[in-house]
């Protein structure tokens, strides 16, 4: 399925980029992982070991980015989780948090789509992470609503201009990853439970649960220009 496929993982570093990564391991594949933070990709290398590789570099930086690919050359997967989200309330957002929204979600991504796409096979992918705000937004999260729905349509539409390199997003749910770090545990906690009573599914997310829902759109060749829920029910609570 993914014996020595190159699979680079944007947000590779932690969290469900980070658990993708393993899964690409145990599966004969070759990661290369890229986070804005040289310590991080120096942990996750010793956690992921031989062969996969790493980088350091923003997003939002597209010589670093074209950078990479040109050391990486061709390349079978590539999967994007980085995000950096402000949740706020819509008046209280400020234009510099608003930029590194769209910069990590938007700006990015294309960037990083468009010097991978010359060097993917034919039997390639690109997949997206997009997320719940977007079908069911709430109060202070105007701006991942917005750039989340953003990066959908650059899916679907690099589905159609790509051809035959499938390019699909994931939305996810509530998921215990370290975005929610910046809660205190008993907070986050309390907050993990009243979203999981609130869930068909009666749980939030997991790292794995992501991983194995990108592994799956990723080696479909039947699967592009698609949005998959990964959300426990989310859209309909």
């Amino acid at each position: 399925m993914l014996k020595d496929k190159k699979v680079v993982i944007i947000g590779g570093t932690s969290g469900m980029g980070l658990e993708l990564a393993r899964l690409v391991l145990d599966l004969q594949g070759c990661p290369t992982v890229v986070g804005r933070n040289a310590e991080k990709v120096k942990d996750a290398l010793a956690l992921l070991n031989h062969p996969a590789k790493g980088f350091a570099a923003d997003i939002a930086d597209r010589q670093a980015l074209k950078a990479i690919f040109e050391q990486t050359g061709g390349l079978d997967h590539l999967v994007i989780t980085a995000a950096d989200l402000v949740f706020k309330p819509f008046g209280a957002v400020t234009p510099e948090e608003i930029q590194r929204a769209i910069n990590s979600k938007i700006l990015g991504p294309y960037f990083a789509a468009q010097f991978a796409a010359p060097r993917l096979s034919r039997e390639g992918s690109i997949t997206f992470f997009s997320g719940l705000a977007a079908y069911k937004p709430s109060a202070g999260t105007s701006v991942v609503a917005t750039v989340n729905a953003a990066l959908e349509g650059l899916a679907k539409s690099l589905a159609v201009e790509l051809s035959p390199v499938r390019v699909n997003a994931i939305s996810p749910g509530v998921v215990d990853t370290p975005i929610w770090e910046h809660l205190p545990v008993a907070e986050r906690q309390a907050f993990y439970d009243g979203v999981a009573r609130n869930l068909p599914a009666r749980r939030i997310g997991t790292s794995a649960d992501l991983a194995q829902a990108t592994l799956f759109v990723m080696t479909n060749p039947f699967v592009t220009g698609t949005v998959l829920h990964v959300d426990g029910g989310g859209r309909l609570s």
